[in-house]
């Protein structure tokens, strides 16, 4: 097997952002070049500092309803973590879907976590052809696990814009709050640092919020919305930004023989043109 070559990117991204571009920078994506003003810049260094230091979210999205034959199913509002895995170069198609910052780590972050790839089927109002997905559908006992299961489109238009996501999730599970380390519940007020992040949010943050994951040693990549943002992340002290990344990668890599005490990749999305 040529080890130098794979089909796949060795990453996989979780994005997040698009809340604050919808609210601050609507139409970045007409620019040719990726750019954040000051208000923007400092928005999205708080998020990435935040994740750094608490974990990505996991949430819940609307429950989808599926039909076979005369009967219904609805797979239900499991919280998850979503990641695509793509090229780099590919970045900005989803940066505009869900937003510009990518927190890039590797496939052994999401197994240690009972992560996996989604399994495709064609689009949702056909569903009832897919024979795998009717059959897990009427055996499944936890109906959770049909979170793993996505449409290849998001409309009856034949382009398969959500299965080139290649996307791979994390889903909760109650064995990954048991062992604290992978998930932690925010509402616990024993955890203490994320308990009291979780009250400093909005009521609509706390709402969406359902638990963290906490990044590790196998966290390895930072996309940064713009080079503003990327140049104050890495020169600015003050954010806290290289305090958390040394923290992640040195206390928390302790006997990952893998990445070691690696440095995460940092570029800014207009780089990621070059990859």
């Amino acid at each position: 097997m040529n080890f130098d070559y794979a089909v796949h990117s060795d990453f996989l991204i979780h994005w997040t952002g698009k809340d604050l571009d919808n609210s601050y920078a609507p139409s970045w994506n007409e620019s040719k070049d990726s750019k954040t003003n000051d208000a923007l810049t400092d928005l999205y260094i708080k998020r990435l500092h935040n994740i750094l230091r608490y974990g990505l979210w996991m949430t819940e999205e609307q429950e989808i309803e599926l039909s076979f034959g005369d009967e219904k199913l609805l797979i239900p509002t499991t919280p998850k973590a979503c990641f695509t895995e793509l090229k780099l170069s590919e970045s900005r198609i989803h940066a505009q879907r869900y937003g510009r910052l990518g927190i890039g780590v590797k496939r052994r972050f999401l197994f240690d976590r009972l992560g996996r790839p989604l399994l495709y089927y064609w689009f949702k109002e056909w569903a009832k052809n897919d024979k795998f997905l009717g059959a897990c559908a009427k055996e499944l006992q936890n109906k959770d696990l049909l979170n793993f299961f996505k449409p290849m489109n998001s409309s009856e238009t034949l382009n398969y814009d959500l299965y080139n996501e290649s996307e791979w999730r994390i889903i909760y599970f109650k064995e990954l709050l048991e062992k604290k380390k992978w998930i932690k519940d925010p509402r616990d007020s024993t955890n203490t640092k994320e308990h009291e992040y979780f009250n400093s949010l909005t009521a609509e943050e706390r709402n969406k919020l359902r638990y963290l994951i906490p990044l590790d040693g196998w966290f390895a990549m930072i996309i940064y919305p713009s080079l503003a943002t990327k140049n104050k992340g890495q020169q600015d002290d003050s954010t806290g930004v290289k305090d958390q990344i040394t923290r992640i990668k040195t206390l928390l890599d302790r006997g990952n023989s893998v990445e070691g005490n690696n440095w995460p990749i940092e570029l800014d999305l207009d780089a990621c043109r070059n990859f």
